[in-house]
């Protein structure tokens, strides 16, 4: 667990710098990052298939797409608004694994077995809470109300992770890459956000 929390911390503080300095460039070096980086993993993964799908439509709009999107998050209504997708995403993910992990017992999908629908549900409950609280404290202004919207969040997020999980079965690996300490991959790290990034920003748009 110690392996998994001091990366975890880490990363977190490079992000959080990022978020929030004026200039945008610092932010968009580390997206220039992610989508080169989150492109080698999906290929190691991948490097098997030769189908237009793997090698031209999910890098495209499985990876690049998002990583844009958060930035036009943070361009378009401002450093609070991605602080908050990606603290709920985060949240989302740790109440899944420590749920499932301590009482899980029925399994979610064949997709990826360790998945519960204990920690489904308790990643459930636990962002519709923790949405109610971000958003005042974040003062992030939407109209649809937070349950609804951490939910949704809840949904992307779990969606998200099975799909990298479904790419990862399908060829036979267990993690994306070794760059994160006792995380794997950051494709494994950012499945969720990859999905709930562009949900929020459309949200955002349609609810501000």
């Amino acid at each position: 667990m110690f392996t998994r929390i001091i990366p975890a911390l880490i990363y977190g503080i490079i992000f959080y710098t990022c978020i929030y300095q004026k200039n945008i460039i610092f932010l968009n070096i580390l997206l220039t990052y992610l989508i080169i980086q989150l492109n080698i993993e999906l290929y190691r993964v991948t490097k098997r298939s030769k189908s237009i799908i793997f090698k031209i439509f999910i890098p495209i709009f499985y990876i690049i797409l998002p990583v844009i999107i958060i930035q036009k998050i943070k361009l378009e209504f401002g450093s609070n608004y991605l602080l908050f997708v990606i603290f709920i995403t985060w949240i989302n993910d740790i109440s899944a694994f420590v749920i499932g992990k301590k009482i899980g017992k029925n399994k979610l999908s064949n997709i990826s077995p360790n998945k519960t629908i204990e920690g489904f549900l308790g990643s459930l409950i636990i962002s519709i809470i923790i949405c109610h609280y971000l958003l005042t404290a974040l003062n992030v202004e939407l109209s649809i109300n937070y349950i609804y919207l951490g939910a949704l969040m809840s949904l992307s997020c779990n969606i998200g992770d099975l799909f990298e999980s479904f790419i990862k079965r399908k060829f036979k690996k267990k993690d994306s890459g070794k760059i994160m300490l006792g995380h794997g991959g950051i494709l494994d790290r950012l499945d969720s956000l990859l999905l709930s990034a562009p949900l929020f920003y459309l949200i955002s748009i349609y609810s501000n």
